[in-house]
């Protein structure tokens, strides 16, 4: 795994990435004959237009030859008529790949993203990751829709030009050959420092997207906390940072272009003067001279372009490197061929040790505890003393060691994750709603045919129609991006609604409660009294009130069980649980 520093993974395009990268294109390859035919096409009537230069010179000016005007006349709306054809053909079926292959790897990526293991999250910036499906997709979008137009058209057309010369004289064309080699080393350094500086200005732009989410997701409270200032200040010295590698690449294309355009004009004044020797001079016509020095002008914007698409070509490598590097991640583990059927399920932890990665304290510490199915166990004790991180692991968010968790005897790792998860219904502090209506959010996550009646009763038992009734479409009202509209205890009964709705055999209330009144609670903890009939719940609480009615209740101390029994039970201790509640 990577942490925030290197997420965009730092390595050198190899002969694997090429071939990777073109098997995404394999798939289109007679779209991609049109286009290379159209580019071709369009290169050779572009530069094979100077071609008619040396006969209306020659014969139409200098023989005064009406007829080869008029037919001139003629060619010219021939050729741009062919010219255009070409350009549309090839620009429209390689737009098309592009956008294909682009949408394609976008849509690889956000499915990884779905797949990924929660460790993944934990050391990697969201705002990374966001940057990594939008910017490096979109960067090699431009790349290969751009750039590799760009290097096919003006290197045809440089070499028509240069065969136009050759064919009318060699000597003058010579000249040229002695600049390419330093043309093609100045294009390889501009090609190494594009590629370095590419790499940093994808890390930077994902630092803008995470500072930028950051405060979008915290807004309250920078302004509460009146930090408006200082997070300003962060993301001025982010922003300005992803400025100057910015002005680094443009620098870098802004030198490269006049320099050789400057090597070019030594190659032309040169061939002006070989021109000026009597042997030379007498072999030209005025036509062949006058297409020789178009031709050499001619090859200046070419060459231009060639030096200039190594930036969008180089952005273009690094950001398919970095998103191959991303598609390549181990998605969760899942080997397990069980299927976990709805039968009594029984849950026991058998010494169970866990320690999250890049920590050195561990979350749990040989924790030992069966549950039987039916009852309602209560996990209590102090923030970081490990309650989460059982019901993280007892759902497999996160791995736990093989033979420490096992459901009817048998190791969870056993079962699919499919078949596991099914069986669970987990309603955490963090509740997640989706852009949609409140009957929508309710029966969200449930696989299976759910009439209104049963919406509207699972809406009921949470004591969502509370507030519900009162909004404009009651069930059928819009709740706005993760239900921004709502308060935090409406929020927290539509999860429990949604929870209700599942009907699984397993409930999991991870601080469910926490943001309910009393009376809103009075009535949830009626509908979950009802709920643990046949079925197991497990309750992750601080709020030791809301938790004397449960079967057993399990007090954890820095990962380690240290007691267990029903309230009254604890109470009578006098021990660890009997200070948490006076506490209280």
């Amino acid at each position: 795994m990577t942490n925030n520093k290197t997420l965009i993974e730092n390595s050198k395009p190899s002969a694997n990435l090429y071939s990777r990268l073109f098997s995404y294109y394999r798939v289109y390859k007679k779209l991609i004959f049109i286009g290379l035919a159209g580019l071709c096409l369009f290169s050779l009537v572009d530069a094979g237009m100077i071609y008619f230069v040396k006969p209306l010179i020659d014969q139409g000016l200098g023989k005064a030859d009406s007829h080869t005007l008029q037919l001139g006349a003629l060619l010219v709306i021939g050729i741009f008529l062919l010219r255009g054809i070409a350009s549309f053909t090839s620009s429209y079926a390689i737009a098309y790949i592009s956008s294909k292959v682009t949408y394609r790897i976008r849509q690889q990526a956000f499915d990884k993203l779905l797949f990924l293991p929660r460790e993944y999250f934990d050391l990697n910036s969201r705002g990374s990751l966001i940057s990594k499906i939008i910017y490096d997709t979109e960067q090699l979008s431009q790349a290969f829709s751009s750039a590799v137009v760009i290097a096919i058209r003006e290197s045809v057309i440089i070499l028509v030009l240069f065969s136009m010369m050759v064919y009318n004289s060699w000597q003058l064309t010579a000249i040229f050959l002695f600049i390419v080699p330093i043309i093609a080393l100045i294009i390889n350094k501009v090609s190494k420092r594009f590629k370095n500086i590419s790499h940093k200005l994808q890390n930077s732009m994902g630092q803008v997207s995470n500072k930028t989410e950051q405060a979008i997701l915290n807004q309250q409270e920078i302004v509460l906390l009146d930090t408006r200032t200082q997070i300003s200040a962060q993301f001025e010295k982010i922003n300005n940072h992803n400025r100057q590698q910015n002005m680094k690449l443009q620098a870098t294309s802004a030198i490269s272009n006049p320099v050789i355009q400057l090597i070019a004009s030594f190659a032309i004044a040169a061939v002006l003067l070989l021109a000026s020797i009597d042997q030379v001079l007498n072999q030209l016509t005025p036509g062949s001279f006058t297409l020789i020095l178009i031709a050499m002008g001619s090859l200046l914007k070419p060459l231009k372009q060639l030096s200039n698409i190594n930036q969008q070509l180089q952005k273009g490598l690094i950001a398919a490197n970095s998103l191959f590097s991303f598609l390549d991640q181990q998605e969760e583990h899942d080997t397990g061929k069980k299927h976990l059927s709805k039968q009594c399920l029984n849950i026991s932890f058998n010494n169970l040790s866990f320690t999250y990665q890049g920590k050195t304290q561990p979350a749990l510490s040989n924790f030992s505890l069966n549950i039987k199915a039916g009852t309602s166990i209560a996990f209590v004790g102090e923030s970081g003393s490990g309650k989460s991180t059982l019901a993280r692991l007892l759902l497999r968010l996160y791995q736990s060691p093989k033979q420490s968790i096992l459901i009817n005897d048998i190791a969870i790792e056993d079962y699919s994750l499919t078949s596991l998860r099914a069986q669970f219904a987990f309603v955490s502090q963090d509740i997640v709603l989706i852009d949609d209506t409140l009957a929508n959010n309710i029966c969200f996550g449930c696989h299976r045919d759910v009439t209104d009646t049963e919406i509207e009763q699972a809406a009921i038992n949470a004591n969502v129609m509370a507030f519900a009734k009162e909004l404009p479409l009651g069930l059928n009202t819009e709740i706005g991006e993760n239900g921004r509209n709502l308060s935090g205890g409406q929020r927290q009964r539509i999860a429990i609604a949604r929870a209700i709705l599942r009907d699984a055999r397993i409930i999991v209330l991870d601080e469910a409660t926490s943001a309910l009144d009393n009376h809103s609670e009075k009535h949830i903890q009626q509908a979950l009294t009802r709920l643990t009939q046949n079925k197991t719940v497990l309750i992750i609480a601080h709020k030791l009130s809301s938790i004397q009615h449960v079967d057993e209740i399990i007090v954890i101390n820095k990962g380690r069980l240290i007691e267990q029994g029903n309230h009254k039970t604890l109470l009578a201790k006098a021990g660890y649980y009997q200070a948490l509640y006076h506490g209280q």
